[in-house]
């Protein structure tokens, strides 16, 4: 059988592939008109990366509108990445270059160069519209940009020259210059938002307009942030810092306006879509294991309990207590998740303004559904104090500013307080104006009755009746055998949210009302086993609470038989 024909478009693919290839490069399948790799070629991006000229072409056969890059990691490339007038200025620092490889971008061209090791590290913002690749990837020609134009080469196969040692001694010393201590007045990335952020605030409470803000933050980025963020990002600052005028003009609208939204779940009812969600437990009752269960179902299209026809979607899944090698993967693999639609983060970073452009933008390329945040508090800005809603109201806003933007479910764990709580929802961590910015929160637990079993325990529903208590279990594990466990899910539960508040023996109410609720079981049970909703419904009738009943029931030994009590044997 011949082997099937590529379009002209895709040959033209496949010769620069090949050419990249036989430099020494790696190739990686991008998804059409992006810059975002495509999982279904190359899972794990540029550690995907082929230098098999067939298996790209087995890519183009799947799907021709892909995109293609080189990666430069692990080679002795790199690419100078220049955007328009003032990037090709400031390449002229490096002093004079000789023809080399390259490809004609939308606003510039990528110059690629051999280094043989002797420039560590890309350097984004390196100067002004001027950026070092040195261990990313860069679009191939023919590649189709994200906002429109293709990438082009008249002869991507032309040899690839050295970079002068005169430029590579001008790139290290800036390195040097940048890390030296006698800086002073330098802005480095990881407090550039926060600090930009006030100097717009400032300049607009004096009364300054976008234009001029604009321009101010401009000359103290390209002068004191390093590397400088690009315009686009300060312009995202002076934009978001003057959404509000200074005579509070277009802070009100007519609720006339408004045009009504229906209300979407990733699972109903217990997780809003475009909203912030909370799933709450104690230590070692198994939250981050129903974080995977939630996860795998979500990217394999598996309905959870309740669910009908759910469809595969993206997961971006950010874990500060677990590592994704020992942990994580093993616990995704073992609920049947597609890793392929799960991406985590390979660095820790607190969710700075900056971090969540990050995260917006990941989430925006990657087409992300379902945001988990493990734990909440791990990911807080710097300097805010979680016992304090002033400061913990901002960033939760934030946080739900994000998710209904980009219409995803943000799920964040927290842990609970070690003190009683006379309500369920009062036991998280931290300030209650962290639960009260959430749409929805369920509580993780041992169920009363079979520590073996765990209560997912509906506590906070804005947007919905309350959904009922799911029950399940982990099972076929044992550190023993070195095996992972399993979510299993065992039906619903007449629990409620207060069920959990205190474990048996810790203070509570009156003893005379757990004597009342023992007595009231002697006699209701003493015939015969009877079905557990019926006897709470009877002691219900005669002032017993539900909650009262079970403590009860489990004081007295009362046996549970599927879904009956009955009356222990008593030894002679």
């Amino acid at each position: 059988m011949a082997n099937p024909r590529l379009s002209s478009k895709a040959r033209r693919k496949l010769d620069v592939a090949r050419a990249a290839i036989k430099a020494g490069m790696g190739v990686v399948a991008i998804e059409p008109t992006s810059k975002a790799p495509d999982t279904r070629f190359s899972p794990h991006g540029s550690k995907s990366a082929t230098d098999d000229v067939a298996k790209v072409r087995s890519w183009l056969l799947d799907d021709p509108k892909i995109n293609l890059a080189a990666t430069v990691r692990e080679t002795p490339f790199l690419v100078i990445d220049i955007d328009g007038p003032e990037g090709e200025a400031a390449l002229e620092r490096l002093g004079p270059l000789p023809p080399t490889r390259e490809t004609e971008t939308r606003d510039g061209r990528h110059l690629f160069f051999r280094h043989d090791g002797k420039v560590k590290g890309s350097r984004i913002g390196f100067s002004p519209k001027l950026d070092l690749i040195v261990s990313g990837y860069v679009l191939l020609p023919e590649s189709l940009h994200p906002e429109g134009g293709r990438y082009k080469s008249d002869a991507f196969d032309a040899p690839i020259a050295e970079l002068p040692r005169a430029a590579i001694k001008v790139i290290n010393a800036r390195k040097r210059q940048e890390r030296g201590p006698q800086q002073k007045g330098v802005i480095r990335a990881g407090n550039r938002d926060n600090r930009l952020t006030s100097l717009a605030g400032a300049f607009r409470r004096q009364g300054f307009e976008a234009d001029v803000i604009d321009t101010a933050l401009q000359a103290v980025n390209d002068g004191h942030c390093r590397p400088p963020l690009s315009v686009s990002q300060v312009g995202k600052i002076v934009r978001s810092v003057t959404r509000y005028d200074p005579e509070d003009d277009g802070l009100f609208e007519a609720m006339s306006n408004v045009t009504p939204r229906e209300v979407d779940f990733l699972w109903e009812p217990y997780f809003v879509r475009g909203a912030v969600n909370l799933l709450e437990g104690d230590p070692n009752v198994g939250k981050t294991y129903l974080l995977c269960e939630i996860a795998a179902a979500v990217s394999a299209g598996r309905d959870l309990p309740g669910q009908a026809e759910a469809a595969p979607r993206n997961v971006l899944f950010m874990s500060a207590e677990d590592d994704p090698e020992t942990t994580l993967v093993r616990r995704l693999m073992r609920m049947g998740a597609d890793l392929s639609r799960i991406t985590f983060s390979t660095k820790f970073f607190r969710l700075e303004e900056e971090a969540l452009g990050w995260i917006e933008k990941h989430i925006a390329d990657r087409r992300i559904e379902l945001l988990i945040l493990d734990p909440l508090l791990a990911y807080m800005q710097g300097g805010i104090d979680m016992n304090k809603a002033n400061e913990t109201r901002p960033f939760m806003a934030r946080l739900s500013e994000l998710a209904k933007a980009r219409n995803v479910t943000i799920i964040a764990l927290r842990h609970l307080t070690k003190g009683e709580k006379d309500k369920a929802i009062f036991r998280g961590l931290g300030s209650i104006d962290i639960t009260a910015a959430a749409r929805s929160a369920v509580l993780i637990g041992e169920h009363p009755e079979d520590p073996g079993t765990r209560a997912m325990v509906h506590i906070k529903h804005n947007l919905s009746e309350r959904g009922r208590t799911q029950l399940y279990e982990l099972t076929g594990g044992g550190r023993a055998k070195g095996k992972v466990p399993r979510v299993t899910w065992r039906g619903v539960s007449d629990l409620g949210p207060d069920d959990f508040l205190r474990q048996p023996g810790k203070p509570g109410r009156p003893d005379t009302v757990i004597s009342d609720a023992k007595e009231f079981l002697k006699r209701a049970l003493a015939g015969e086993a009877r079905p557990i909703k019926a006897v709470l419904a009877d002691g219900e009738k005669r002032g017993h609470t539900a909650r009262t009943l079970r403590r009860a029931a489990q004081d007295l030994g009362v046996v549970k038989e599927r879904r009956n009590w009955k009356l222990a044997k008593m030894s002679l």
